[in-house]
């Protein structure tokens, strides 16, 4: 069996498989701009790969996803027709996957903030050399801030590792595609320490790490998405209130009296879930409505039998 010219000497599903699509899918991420042609060689492909196939199957489809883009943020919600608007449920700003982790709203920064504080903590448990370890915080902190290194405090024995990893970009850094020049020098601090842990196995959680981070991101994204502090449901909830309390100003006059009761405590009809407000406020705008025109049309049938000639 050939690939690419190439004669296979053993018939391992796996290996075929990435013989097959890695190319291609390395095309396909340079001519979108994901990964540019420099960024390509400084990357541990290897590294990543393990860390992948480590992952949980429901991770590994949800790092798939969000590397290109394709996943239910409010950009893709608009362009499949399920939301009108793509602004985030946190912030209220335009939505992508890349904003996701980058949003500067109170909850996600805190959660951020939790996230790197776990992964600093981490980086100690695996003895990683605290060289490295600055160097990687001060290139995770340019995720969501604009880079300002302190470039004396990075080491000259990091640096030119610290530089493949800016070609490979703060993105890359969060989606797990860490330099290949990491591990040599984590293989050199073990050495001075007498630690006879696996370089290779170090790199490859630190890449499952790094993408932990981003889904970390993404669950916290998802839980306001679906509560009452989400951006477009608070205002949707001010919206009602408005209206509910419009409809509590203007009392009972026009109202049948059978819905005339439901006019008698403002209170607890605010403490209401949304839906329920909204069906509230429905009903009372169409009875409002209904009995407007039921009125006028019996003063204009009076009008008719009491002057016939006009």
């Amino acid at each position: 069996m050939y690939v690419a010219d190439t004669k296979q000497s053993r018939l391992d599903p796996q290996f075929i498989q990435e013989c097959v699509t890695l190319p291609a899918l390395r095309s396909r991420w340079r001519d979108k701009g994901t990964i540019s042609a420099e960024a390509e060689s400084e990357i541990a492909w290897d590294t990543l790969g393990r860390a992948m196939r480590s992952l949980p199957a429901g991770l590994q489809r949800w790092s798939t996803k969000h590397c290109v883009g394709m996943c239910g943020t409010g950009k893709f919600k608009v362009l499949w027709g399920l939301e009108t608007s793509a602004a985030c449920p946190r912030c209220g700003d335009f939505e992508d996957h890349l904003h996701v982790p980058r949003c500067r709203a109170a909850s996600a920064t805190a959660e951020w903030d939790r996230c790197t504080a776990a992964f600093s903590a981490w980086l100690d448990l695996q003895l990683t050399g605290p060289s490295i370890k600055l160097a990687i915080l001060q290139l995770l902190q340019g995720v969501c801030t604009p880079p300002s290194f302190a470039l004396r405090t990075i080491s000259s024995s990091v640096w030119p590792a610290f530089l493949a990893q800016k070609v490979i970009g703060s993105q890359g850094l969060l989606e797990g595609r860490i330099a290949s020049s990491w591990l040599p020098l984590q293989q050199q601090h073990y050495d001075k320490i007498r630690c006879r842990r696996s370089v290779p196995l170090w790199a490859s959680r630190l890449s499952q790490q790094l993408i932990s981070i981003g889904f970390y991101m993404w669950e916290q994204w998802n839980s306001v998405q679906h509560s009452d502090d989400n951006v477009q449901l608070r205002e949707c909830h001010s919206a009602v209130n408005e209206g509910i309390h419009s409809q509590f100003d203007m009392g009972p006059d026009d109202l049948p009296k059978e819905i005339q009761l439901m006019l008698t405590c403002r209170c607890r009809v605010l403490r209401k879930l949304l839906v329920d407000k909204e069906e509230w406020l429905k009903l009372l705008c169409q009875e409002r409505r209904d009995f407007r025109r039921s009125m006028k049309a019996q003063r204009r049938s009076l009008r008719t039998i009491f002057s016939p000639g006009l």
